[in-house]
């Protein structure tokens, strides 16, 4: 398995997730609960990473060389 790329834009307020390194052909907007997540699509149709927009409050937004991530590993059975 591949690592997972996860960069957080700083002046742009958006955390990026690429799980594959193919070329994004495609973007799907949505939101989850209140943030605007951004799909990156491969030309088959995969998903190959996500960006969510605004993704700390003007509260959160601080000096700091960590981000309030969490993170959960789901084993296909």
């Amino acid at each position: 398995m591949k690592p997972i790329r996860i960069t957080y834009d700083r002046k742009g307020n958006v955390l990026s997730v690429r799980f594959s390194e193919k070329k994004e052909v495609l973007c799907r907007d949505s939101y989850v609960g209140k943030k605007e997540v951004v799909y990156s699509l491969a030309a088959n149709g995969s998903v190959i990473g996500f960006e969510i927009l605004n993704f700390l409050g003007k509260r959160e937004r601080r000096p700091s060389k960590s981000l309030p991530v969490q993170t959960r590993i789901l084993m296909a059975s």
